[in-house]
């Protein structure tokens, strides 16, 4: 399966000592690095890490379609590629345009490498986020979450479809695998885009939502319970997940299809945005004329900005990790949860975690 690590440089130079001390330099200023001494060994990597950055030395301009090759394996079509060269070294001449780099690598090349990724330099104030239209900011969004994993569908399928006279049994199953994923995330989007249009609908219309409150799930503790074990089994976590639920017995006034969806898209955020191994909690607690649902990680946390945000289809950190989704599940999660009359709080803080709390009102 290919890897979703934030931020990493595929460093691509023939010359072991040069691509070495090159590695080196940006090891050094913190960036994340591949390294490979030919294009064999880069399509390679490309099929498992999905770089954000090709730094390349200038020889590998002499491959025309280098681009092309690389893609076929799944590089994003929107990754930048560097070139690095000596300041007295002529450039083969190519109909791609490639940024460049001085060689050996200097500070400013650093920053340089940093900027086109979308990191913070060291010493740069961070902007502030302002806040933005919903409609553009979605319209953004959604072309390029739709683009991502048709570029790994269609880069997979055209290996398969390359190599399929010699292509060992355990690469089918892997590339396969990769191609099952990146159309399980494009039927994810286009669920999730779906749910939030209906969602919308219905909130224009005071005789559905009247409608919807009168809905009942009876047994709560198996849809949340179920949902969220089968979720902790996606993310590889259910030893980090903790369910307490002291709800049996307790009807809500909500449509099952609604609470499993809530349930499992925050468990999933919870999930994505902490480390393998932290804990992450989630909790039910019944009152005289709700229940309380509690989520919570000690993850990346939100800064102020973010939670600010929220309902305004961001995707939050998409420059500094790498994301999938087009940040509407937190959003259909907090709407869903208003229609049947239900409260909706978030409490984060950058690095510390994120709590969620919710409440849903008891069936009569």
């Amino acid at each position: 399966m290919a890897s979703t690590s934030p931020k990493t440089i595929l460093l691509i130079d023939g010359n072991p000592e040069r691509r070495a001390e090159t590695a080196h330099t940006l090891l050094d200023a913190g960036l994340s690095v591949l390294v490979a001494s030919d294009l064999q060994s880069a399509q390679a990597l490309v099929r498992h890490h999905r770089p954000s950055a090709i730094v390349l030395d200038s020889a590998f301009l002499a491959f025309r379609d280098l681009r092309e090759k690389l893609y076929i394996h799944g590089l994003n079509v929107d990754t930048p590629f560097v070139v690095l060269a000596d300041d007295s070294e002529p450039l083969s001449e190519t109909s791609v345009p490639y940024g460049v780099i001085s060689r050996p690598i200097t500070e400013a090349g650093i920053h340089s490498l940093m900027a086109i990724q979308g990191l913070p330099v060291a010493g740069e104030v961070p902007p502030v986020i302002s806040p933005v239209s919903a409609q553009p900011s979605l319209l953004y969004a959604l072309p390029h979450e739709y683009r991502t994993p048709l570029t790994d569908i269609i880069g997979q399928a055209s290996y398969l479809h390359g190599h399929a006279r010699d292509i060992a049994p355990e690469d089918i199953r892997e590339v396969s695998a990769e191609v099952l994923s990146a159309a399980r995330r494009l039927l994810r989007v286009t669920d999730n885009f779906l749910v939030y249009a209906q969602i919308e609908t219905l909130a224009d219309s005071p005789l559905h939502i009247d409608r919807m409150r009168q809905c009942t799930t009876r047994e709560p503790a198996a849809i949340v319970y179920d949902t969220a074990i089968q979720r902790a089994l996606a993310h590889e976590r259910q030893q980090d997940l903790t369910i307490a639920l002291d709800i049996e017995g307790i009807p809500l006034a909500m449509m099952e299809q609604h609470l499993d969806k809530i349930t499992g898209e925050l468990i999933d955020n919870a999930l994505y945005f902490s480390r393998q191994g932290s804990p992450v909690t989630f909790t039910a607690t019944p009152t005289s004329s709700d229940v309380t649902f509690t989520i919570r990680d000690h993850g990346v946390g939100m800064q102020e900005q973010e939670l600010l945000q929220i309902g305004a289809y961001r995707q939050f950190r998409r420059k500094t990790q790498e994301q999938q989704g087009i940040g509407l599940g937190l959003v259909i999660a907090k709407r869903l949860v208003e229609l049947h009359g239900g409260t909706f709080t978030i409490s984060s803080a950058l690095g510390m975690g994120t709590s969620i709390t919710f409440n849903i009102p008891r069936a009569a």
